[in-house]
């Protein structure tokens, strides 16, 4: 990655109000902050913000993944309203690029789940202005699932999505990008992150040989989406042997907050098992349960 510049200011705002202002100081931070704007669709920066990303240069070299960075999402919702400070190093790879992104964004996350929100495994589909997403562990088949989706759908991200509450106390969904696309010679791609949908249901994918919907209880359903969104912190709890004792008791309240912020999820959005065959419209399941579109 080459860059002319020697700063460069973006922002980065959710549907709970919440803006963050990224900043990057020389060529290594600017280079990531422009592939994280270029991936996440940053907009320019705004005069109003609550917190703050300074994306710098580090010249310490590190084992990969980089703990200290992922150790960032851990302080990000308590430090509340100091800047946060981010020592980046020149990528070695596309997997060294690839942890660092995935870094960076799970501190927006731990910012948007301190206020009730909640990163979770699964893809995010819109129908009519309604949103929907289709949680399960890897290799469930959401990214195909949501290939298969037929218009008027449309296909937000296939991986995971970010829940928060807006002002209003509803919960919205944005979708959040897959890092593994820069992966294996990938070149990444980009999601439109500051975009929402008023989020409708939950579903969580099965395979099976016929399509259709099963309810469950909301006991079912806490545990099972504890489940996906622990799934969505994989990396940082790859690192648990890597952390600090205090580190260690932040990361243990923060996943007492997420369970506390999944009970309080399936108060409201409904959850459902949805068995999904090779072929068929199981989108037509989805249907059964959704509100009418005004």
């Amino acid at each position: 990655m080459d860059s002319v510049k020697s700063n460069a200011s973006y922002s980065l705002t959710f549907a709970d109000g919440f803006t963050w202002a990224i900043t990057a100081e020389g060529a290594i931070g600017v280079d990531i902050a422009q592939l994280l704007a270029k991936t996440m669709l940053f907009s320019s920066v705004k005069s109003k913000w609550q917190r703050k990303m300074v994306l710098k240069n580090s010249s310490t070299r590190v084992n990969r993944p980089n703990p200290s960075l992922f150790r960032k999402s851990l302080n990000s919702s308590i430090d509340s309203g100091m800047p946060i400070d981010c020592q980046l190093t020149a990528p070695k790879n596309e997997t060294d690029l690839a942890f660092q992104l995935l870094a960076l964004s799970m501190i927006f996350c731990s910012q948007a789940e301190a206020t009730g929100g909640i990163l979770i495994h699964g893809a995010l589909a819109e129908i009519n202005g309604q949103g929907v997403i289709l949680a399960g562990p890897s290799d469930v088949g959401k990214t195909t699932a949501s290939l298969r989706l037929p218009q008027p759908w449309q296909s937000l991200s296939d991986d995971c999505t970010l829940i928060v509450l807006d002002k209003e106390g509803n919960y919205r969904a944005h979708p959040w990008p897959t890092w593994s696309s820069f992966l294996f010679g990938g070149n990444g791609s980009s999601w439109n992150v500051q975009y929402s949908v008023p989020l409708q249901g939950i579903f969580i994918l099965t395979q099976s040989h016929e399509n259709r919907l099963e309810p469950i209880g909301k006991g079912q359903a806490v545990c099972l989406l504890t489940e996906a969104v622990e799934q969505a912190w994989w990396a940082l709890s790859a690192l648990s042997g890597e952390l600090a004792e205090e580190d260690k008791k932040k990361k243990q309240h923060l996943s007492l907050q997420r369970f506390n912020n999944v009970c309080k999820l399936t108060k409201k959005i409904p959850a459902n098992i949805l068995h999904i065959s090779r072929t068929g419209p199981f989108w037509e399941e989805i249907y059964k349960v959704l509100p009418p579109s005004d």
